[in-house]
């Protein structure tokens, strides 16, 4: 998810907003992997379930006799591997993956390989026996029927068809969490961020743990220069999922174009250091935003640098490489 409207700071850096780039082929991703039991023996006939950002199933697997599992072709995103066996013999499983859309032109498939040893069942907590279960609701069936359809579009790209899903489904069940998160989703991704906002804003009203909804809204209200509310949004999805590198990434951004220098160089240091140099290198360029409007002219050169360290390629190389150049005049 990006933000596309970037409120430009530090007038040496302008250069870094409203640079289009060639829109890459997305890269999908072939999950697999080997179930394990506790004395490292693979497991045959366990069920894995791959489930969306929005926790829907959207492909199932059985291991094999040599415990794998195999998922093909699935797009980049946010997914949730729930590991499913008899539980009077293992504990369940569930691990978060995040598929990262690498940018490459054409065909582009990776790998991800995610292995699992399960506990036996005697050593179950008793106490986290719920987790993992992020929010339930009593949903009618011709709503949940709505919403399954408008996943199973989702992942073939049919996004449309997925939106109107998913207003029929708030149609038939207003408080429908799911649904609503997912369509103020697909709103953000859409660029269409003041529809975004009831959506989301409801999500939350009726899941407040939802820290992705509020990760989506945060990103909205910036890009509608609503950056009070933003700031907002984004620290309740931060202190839900202090893991979260984009919490930490908007965050900084909204506070930067507050003028809030430290606390947002606080942030943007913290989001890369749970995202790296593969999800983050963007927070490089606004600490360098940040130290251009201290006059810290060096730093702004070392972060500069630094993003072009971690992206090469990227299309706005030779601008960068230019304002390089003139902040080097001015040490």
């Amino acid at each position: 998810m990006r933000i596309v409207r970037l409120l430009c700071v530090g007038c040496c850096l302008l250069f870094l907003c409203g640079i289009s780039e060639p829109t890459p082929a997305q890269t999908s991703y072939d999950i697999e992997g080997i179930i394990y039991g506790p004395n490292s023996r693979p497991l045959e006939h366990i069920v894995v379930s791959l489930q969306n950002q929005a926790r829907a199933q959207i492909a199932q697997s059985i291991t094999t006799n040599d415990g794998r599992y195999q998922f093909s072709r699935i797009p980049a995103g946010i997914y949730y591997l729930i590991v499913k066996p008899n539980e009077l013999q293992y504990n369940p499983a569930i691990q978060r993956i995040e598929l990262i859309d690498t940018g490459r032109f054409g065909s582009n498939i990776s790998q991800e390989r995610v292995d699992f040893t399960l506990n036996p069942a005697q050593q179950r907590d008793q106490n986290n026996s719920a987790a993992g279960i992020i929010f339930a609701q009593p949903v009618p069936p011709d709503a949940e029927k709505e919403y399954a359809e408008a996943m199973k579009n989702l992942v073939n790209g049919e996004k449309e068809k997925a939106s109107a899903q998913l207003k029929q489904a708030i149609t038939i069940f207003p408080r429908y969490f799911l649904a609503l998160q997912q369509l103020g989703l697909l709103y953000v991704e859409a660029e269409k961020f003041q529809q975004a906002v009831a959506p989301l804003r409801t999500a939350f009203e009726i899941n407040p743990k939802a820290s992705q909804a509020q990760v989506g809204l945060g990103i909205a209200y910036l890009n509608l220069n609503s950056l009070d509310e933003a700031v907002t949004a984004l620290q309740q999805a931060r202190t839900l999922d202090a893991k979260s590198f984009r919490a930490h990434l908007y965050l900084g951004i909204a506070l930067l174009n507050l003028n809030r220098l430290d606390e947002a160089e606080g942030s943007l240091r913290q989001a890369y250091a749970l995202g790296g140099a593969l999800k983050a290198n963007a927070a490089h360029l606004y600490l360098a935003s940040i130290y251009s409007k201290r006059e810290q002219y060096q730093q702004t050169i070392d972060e500069l640098r630094a993003y072009l360290r971690d992206n090469p390629k990227a299309a706005n190389a030779a601008n960068i490489q230019q304002a390089i150049q003139r902040l080097k005049a001015k040490l």
